[in-house]
C-alpha cells in the first residue's frame, strides 16, 4: 500500500498531464523516408509517425533535389517540388504517402535511371503554432517513378575535392 503523500504526488503529476496547458514545443512528429515494395511495384514513401498526445495537422512537404545526374529528361528540371498533404495525423497514429511523383517532376520527368541528393522539409501545425521538421539528406536513385535505392548521406560520404585527396 502506498503512503498518502506518494499516492497524491503521483495523482497530481498524472492529472497535470491531462490538463489543457499542453506544451506544444515538444512536438513528436517523426518523418522518415523508406522504400516500399508492394504488389510488384516499388515506391519512395514518406512516413509520418505522430508520437505526441495530440492531433497534428500536416500541411505539405517541400522536396529539394541537388546534384541531379540524369541522361535524358522530357522537361527542364527545377530541382524542387511541393507535395501538398493537408491531413490530420491523430495521436499515436501514422500517415504514409508516396513522394515518387513529386521527385519525378522535380527531376524534369527523367527517362531511364537518375540519381540525386534530396532534402525534405515537412511543415505541420499543432493548435496555432507552425513547425518545420527537416529530414536528413538522402541520396536517391530512381528509374522513372520507381525507387531503386535510398541512402542517408553521412558526413564521410561527401564528395572529396582534389585538394582533400592524399598525395
Amino acid at each position: 500500500m502506498l503512503g498518502d503523500g506518494v499516492w497524491k504526488g503521483r495523482l497530481f503529476r498524472w492529472c497535470g498531464r491531462l490538463g489543457t496547458n499542453q506544451n506544444t514545443s515538444k512536438l513528436i512528429l517523426r518523418p522518415k523516408l523508406r522504400i516500399n515494395r508492394d504488389d510488384g511495384g516499388v515506391s519512395l514513401d514518406l512516413q509520418l509517425v505522430n508520437d505526441a498526445g495530440m492531433t497534428v495537422w500536416v500541411e505539405d512537404a517541400t522536396i529539394v533535389l541537388t546534384d541531379l545526374d540524369a541522361i535524358w529528361q522530357t522537361s527542364i528540371p527545377n530541382g524542387q517540388a511541393r507535395h501538398e498533404i493537408r491531413q490530420n495525423v491523430r495521436a499515436n497514429e501514422s500517415l504514409e504517402l508516396s513522394l515518387a511523383g513529386a521527385i519525378y517532376d522535380a527531376a524534369g520527368r527523367a527517362e531511364g535511371r537518375y540519381a540525386c541528393f534530396m532534402g525534405v522539409v515537412v511543415r505541420c501545425r499543432v493548435g496555432e503554432e507552425w513547425f518545420n521538421k527537416a529530414l536528413d539528406t538522402y541520396r536517391v536513385e530512381m528509374t522513372g517513378l520507381e525507387a531503386r535505392s535510398l541512402h542517408r548521406l553521412r558526413w564521410y560520404e561527401k564528395k572529396a575535392r582534389p585538394s582533400d585527396r592524399p598525395v
